[in-house]
Formats: C-alpha cells, sequence, structure tokens
C-alpha cells in the first residue's frame, strides 16, 4: 500500500544515503503535479528520480532546496517496511527529469501523441488492478485493461460482430492472432476487421459501473472504438494450415491511445530471460468474452487460469489430429469446462512476473486453437508463444 500523501518529518529526508534504492525498479505510482503550473509528473521512488535525489546527496542544501523536497513528496512505499525510509520515499518527479525517461517515454508529437514504434517499461504496462470463457469468472471492472474487442462488419451489411480479442501492446498497436485476420471462416462470412474497441468491461451497457462494497458507485469511462489503419500478418503464417504457425498478427490503430486505469498496454517478454522461457508448470491468466458454456457469447470479460503443459506430451494428445507442435507454440489448460472458446481467440495468456516492489503481467502467449468442443477434460489449448516473436513484432512498429 502506499500512504495518500502524508508528508515526512524534513529531517527524516536528510539521513542516510540513497544505498541500494539507486537500483531500485523504476515504476510509477500514477501522475501528479509537482509545483502549480508546472508540468506533469509520477509519483515515484527518489531514486528514480536523480533531479531530486541529487539534491538529497548534496551536503549544503539551500532552504530553497529542502523546500522543494518537502514539496516533492507525493507519498510513502509501505511495502518495503524492512527498508530505510530514505528508500520507501516517494516524490513527485516531473516527467522529463525520471531516471531511464528516454527508454521509457517518448515524446508526442504536435498533436499529443506517443509514437507506435516503442513498447512501453513495466512502469506504464502489466499493471496488476485486481485481487488475485468456460469455467471463468467475471473480472473486476479495472482488471485487464490492455484486453480488446475486434470487430468485424460484413461485405454490403453495417452488420458489425466481435469475432476475436487481442492486447494493446503500446500507443498504436493490439497484438493478435493471425487467423483473426485471415481465415476460411472469415471468407465465407465475408467479414473483414473494422475497428477495436478498447476499455470495454460489460457489452450489455455504456458505461461500464459497479457499486461497491460501501454503496459507491464507480463508473469507468466510455469505451472507445477506433478504426484499423493497417494489419500485419507474420509472413510464415498459413491460414487454414492444420498446425497454425505463427499464429500472429499486429493491428495499427488509425489514432494513439490515451492511457488511463481502463485503457493501458499489457508488457511484451522483451528480456532473453523472459523470452526464453518455455513456462512450463507456470499458472496463467486468460481473458475475453468468448463462447461460454451455453454457446453463447459472454457479455462480460471473464477470466480463467491455466497450467502450462509439458509440450512433448502435448504433442501427443494432438498427433492424432496429425498436427505437429514446435518451440514457437505452447499448451495451456486442459480441465472440464474451464478453456478458451470461440472469440477468444487472439487474447493472450497472461503470466505474472516479478519486477521489483510488484508484479507485472506478460503477455506470454496467443491464443490459437484448441479442440472443437472446448473445455474437454485432458485436452488443452494451443497458443502461439510470444517470445520467440519479438523482434518480429518490434521490427513492424512504425512511429
Amino acid at each position: 500500500m502506499v500512504t495518500d500523501h502524508k508528508l515526512l518529518p524534513l529531517a527524516l529526508l536528510l539521513l542516510g544515503t540513497l544505498q541500494a534504492g539507486l537500483d531500485a525498479a523504476q515504476i510509477s505510482f500514477g501522475s501528479c503535479r509537482p509545483q502549480e503550473g508546472e508540468e506533469t509528473g509520477q509519483c515515484v521512488h527518489i531514486a528514480s528520480c536523480p533531479y531530486l535525489a541529487n539534491i538529497l546527496r548534496t551536503a549544503g542544501t539551500t532552504p530553497a532546496q529542502r523546500t522543494l523536497l518537502k514539496n516533492s513528496q507525493c507519498g510513502l512505499d509501505n511495502r518495503k517496511n524492512n527498508r530505510p525510509v530514505v528508500e520507501r520515499i516517494l516524490v513527485c518527479c516531473p516527467q522529463s527529469k525520471r531516471a531511464g525517461n528516454t527508454a521509457i517515454q517518448a515524446t508526442p508529437d504536435d498533436e499529443g501523441q506517443l509514437p507506435g514504434n516503442v513498447l512501453p517499461g513495466d512502469d506504464t504496462c502489466g499493471f496488476l488492478f485486481a485481487d488475485r470463457i468456460i469455467g471463468g469468472q467475471n473480472t473486476s471492472l479495472w482488471e485487464f485493461p490492455w484486453m480488446v474487442m475486434l470487430q468485424y462488419k460484413k461485405l454490403q451489411s453495417d452488420f458489425l460482430s466481435f469475432n476475436c480479442g487481442g492486447s494493446l501492446i503500446n500507443s498504436r498497436y493490439v497484438l493478435t492472432a493471425g487467423h483473426c485476420l485471415a481465415s476460411r471462416k472469415l471468407d465465407e462470412s465475408k467479414s473483414t476487421l473494422h475497428s477495436i474497441r478498447l476499455g470495454e468491461w460489460d457489452t450489455r451497457v455504456s458505461p461500464d459501473c459497479v457499486k461497491l462494497k460501501n454503496g459507491q458507485m464507480i463508473c469507468a469511462p466510455m469505451h472507445i472504438d477506433i478504426g484499423v489503419e493497417k494489419t500485419i500478418l507474420h509472413d510464415k503464417y498459413v491460414p487454414n494450415s492444420v498446425d497454425q504457425r505463427n499464429d500472429i498478427a499486429l493491428v495499427r490503430l488509425k489514432q494513439s491511445v490515451t492511457y488511463n486505469d481502463y485503457v493501458r498496454p499489457i508488457c511484451l517478454p522483451t528480456s532473453d530471460q523472459v523470452r526464453s522461457n518455455l513456462f512450463t508448470g507456470y499458472s496463467m491468466d486468460a481473458a475475453g468474452w468468448g463462447l461460454t458454456e451455453n454457446n453463447l457469447l459472454s457479455p462480460i470479460k471473464l477470466k480463467i487460469s491455466v497450467d502450462v503443459w509439458n509440450l512433448t506430451s502435448c504433442q501427443e494428445k494432438y498427433s492424432i489430429f496429425k498436427i505437429q507442435l514446435n518451440e514457437t507454440q505452447m499448451c495451456a489448460g486442459g480441465e472440464h469446462r474451464v478453456d478458451t472458446c470461440g472469440g477468444d481467440s487472439g487474447g493472450p495468456l497472461m503470466v505474472t512476473l516479478n519486477s521489483g516492489p510488484r508484479d507485472i503481467y506478460y503477455a506470454a502467449g496467443v491464443t490459437s486453437f484448441g479442440p472443437e468442443s472446448c473445455g474437454f477434460k485432458g485436452w488443452p489449448g494451443v497458443y502461439t508463444r510470444t517470445g520467440p516473436y519479438i523482434d518480429w513484432i518490434q521490427q513492424n512498429l512504425e512511429a
């Protein structure tokens, strides 16, 4: 937990040094405004703000500098109670003066839009907003804010339908499955991708609202529908192939997305350690608005937890259908009536990994295919592993 902007006595600021705090993960605790009239900042550990950390380390601070330090405090990270107070101080750091800012925050253009060729850092993506599909449970209003719905339009018709899912990976791009853009089913129905819906939770109402236990009503902003500027299929994906290798794609939005608590990107496994992890035995989350046990699309975003299989064991199952899986694919699930299903395709298979003081959601996989009868015991779903395609993703991002 983080205290509600309680100021620490100034004397505490002057004790000790930053020590290991300078190596702390650059985690943001929300936006703030350092001083009246100044640029927007982020509430971060003081070690992540060299501008203020350097003042703290200076022996002869001026009265003006001491006032600046005092007025810059925005809280205290109480999750680190075993650490010196100085390492738990949170300060409102101007956006341009954060440590590592150029790697995480890109400069907006004249219209205030962020470029699409930058993947967000883990202070922006993969936020775990909630306490820790078929057989699925309802998500909370603010859970999995990167989940999107792909909206399709039939030829010579105004009819729109949600047939696939996906995940927002930065301000301009959505990650989804290749078969959500090219398949026999789409050809037969004469449907094409029309737009992307972000910030949705319950498709029956707008805006989405929930009542808390104390009776307070919380409402999310209206969902956003953004047109499609460009679709990018993996060049080695073969639509309608039996094994569905390279079943991955990108969708470029017509306009840049502004992040909030209900629209935010998921992290991608860009580090070598996470990219190469097969995650065998890990428990992962999947979410979506796909078919339920009633064979109807769910109006509310649902979630399930599934365990990742050993690929060899999964291959033994699917070899019956002459399907050959490889290391770019992964299998998860296999519990009775707990599975991703029609309409969930393209959505992320999500793993939570620890990064410094908090857990972060990564898109470990993309929902690809499974048995015709969803939720069939002993038969896991097949997902495209994201790690082997990180280079391909980054190469296809444009500003």
